[in-house]
Order: structure tokens, then C-alpha cells, then sequence
């Protein structure tokens, strides 16, 4: 067993997948979890659990599911560090250079957050999120935002924003002890998890509001160790063109996204031929 895992959302691009599990697991532990949805049909090998258990939708409390799942398969061997990833990350920093970092900075728990109450247009923007009800795409296709919050201010059903919720990126690098702490959590509060049904992109509030509001508070650091470059509330597709930029910023980022390899493969090619060049 090795003394760090890593925790991987896929939903397509095989070859661009199994190039990444490839790479990571001479030195990680990999517990990959595949949309149910998808086509793609990889099996667990050496050192790598491949799931296929839920069905996954961009924005649903499916996503903080599929997590805390992997979350307690992985537990189970109490890794020194759960890094948690996406399979259109692409890693900036050898496997070596990864380990390092993480020896070096042991009981820091790496998660981007912010306060919601930081501002009166963030805690707007938040609260909407939070209460107003996401029964899916295609309901927030067919009803306007002003639609869906008049329907999510109906006194029988309308939610209230909690106190002290921070948000941020849904990707994180978190301790053994936060971990625990996190599963710990959401065993003696299930209602802390039912909060966030029918929340739009409740992954980006669920771990950080735990944290946040705890003892670990004062060993968390505000970085993903993430390079990625904002479209409004998704990330871009990193592309060629964005390869010096990338390098020119790297810093302690230990990945960058998202990539996809039907839209440029070569700056995938790139970047992995950089870390073969590294070691």
C-alpha cells in the first residue's frame, strides 16, 4: 500500500484516462470512480479500484455522493493524504516532486474557500444556489432564475441559508485526520447531507463548510494546487495556446484542467513529456 491516494472523477476519454491512472499509480493508490452513465469499461488493476456505482449529474448532490463514496473505500486504509482529482487533470509535478510536497507540508489541509457573507453580492449569488430547488437541466432550461426563485420562496418549502457555509473548488488534498473527521461528521449529522439535495453544485460548499467550521480550520491553506483558468462558473479547456502560461505559472500547483483529448491532445502529449523529461 502506498502512503498516499488519490481519488479520480471520470466520465470520458478513455485513452486520456488510462494515461493518467497509468502515470500516478507507480507511486499513489487510485480509487476511481467512472459515471454510471458513461460507456467507458476499464476493471480495476494492481493497485487501481475502478467503481461504476452511481449515476453522476453535473451540479447534484450525485457528486458529493460519488465522493463520499471513494472517500470511505479509501478510508479504509488511512492514507497519510486523500488528493482528490478529476480525469481531465493533468499533473504539473512529477509523482516524486507530489510526495515531497505533501511530506513537507504533513498536517496542512489544501482546499480553496471563501465565506459567503464576504460580500452582499456572493451571499446573493450563494443563497440562490443553496435554497432555490435543482430538480436538473432540463428544469432550469425551461424555467427562468426569477421562475425558480418565486417557486423556491413558497412558504411550505422554502429553505433558509445556514450560518457560516463557505464555498470553493470542488477538488481538494486533505489529511487522514480531516478526513475521518469529515466521515466522522456526516455519520452523526445525516441531516448535514440531506441539506444539499436539490442544491445546485453542492460539492463546492459540502466539504468546505465541515472544515471550515471545525478544529481544522487554522491548518488549512486557501489553494486547490490546482492551474486552472475561469469561463465564468466552469473552466476553460486548456489548450495549446495556453502551454506558457501554464508553465509560467506553476508555482505550487500540483495539476492543471481541465484538458480534453478530442479537442487537443498535444498539449496533453506536452505536458506529460515534460514530467518524463523531469525524472
Amino acid at each position: 500500500m502506498k502512503k498516499n491516494c488519490i481519488l479520480i472523477a471520470a466520465h470520458k476519454n478513455h485513452n486520456q484516462i488510462i494515461r493518467l491512472i497509468n502515470h500516478l499509480k507507480t507511486d499513489f493508490d487510485l480509487y476511481v470512480h467512472i459515471d454510471k452513465k458513461s460507456t467507458l469499461d476499464i476493471k480495476s488493476f494492481d493497485n487501481v479500484n475502478i467503481y461504476k456505482k452511481y449515476k453522476v449529474y453535473h451540479g447534484g448532490v450525485s457528486q458529493v455522493i460519488t465522493t463520499l463514496f471513494l472517500l470511505k473505500e479509501a478510508a479504509k486504509n488511512n492514507y497519510d493524504r486523500y488528493i482528490f482529482i478529476s480525469a481531465q487533470d493533468v499533473p504539473l509535478k512529477t509523482n516524486k516532486e507530489i510526495v515531497d510536497f505533501f511530506d513537507t507540508n504533513k498536517n496542512k489541509e489544501y482546499i480553496s474557500y471563501e465565506n459567503i457573507e464576504n460580500s452582499e453580492a456572493i451571499y446573493k449569488e450563494m443563497s440562490f444556489r443553496i435554497n432555490a430547488y435543482n430538480f436538473g437541466k432540463l428544469y432550469r432550461k425551461l424555467l427562468s432564475r426569477k421562475f425558480r426563485e418565486l417557486i423556491s420562496n413558497f412558504p411550505p418549502i422554502k429553505r433558509i441559508t445556514p450560518k457560516n457555509i463557505y464555498y470553493g473548488s470542488s477538488w481538494w488534498n486533505l489529511t487522514n485526520n480531516a478526513i475521518q473527521y469529515i466521515l466522522d461528521y456526516i455519520e452523526q449529522n445525516p441531516n448535514y447531507l440531506k441539506r444539499f439535495n436539490y442544491t445546485w453544485g453542492s460539492d463546492e460548499f459540502f466539504f468546505q463548510s465541515i472544515l471550515l467550521n471545525s478544529k481544522f480550520k487554522d491548518n488549512c491553506v486557501n489553494d486547490c494546487l490546482r492551474y486552472l483558468v475561469w469561463n465564468g462558473g466552469t473552466p476553460f479547456n486548456l489548450e495549446m495556446k495556453d502551454y506558457d502560461d501554464i508553465k509560467n505559472n506553476i508555482n505550487d500547483n500540483l495539476f492543471a484542467r481541465k484538458f480534453d483529448e478530442n479537442m487537443d491532445n498535444d498539449i496533453i502529449d506536452k505536458l506529460y513529456k515534460d514530467l518524463e523529461n523531469s525524472n
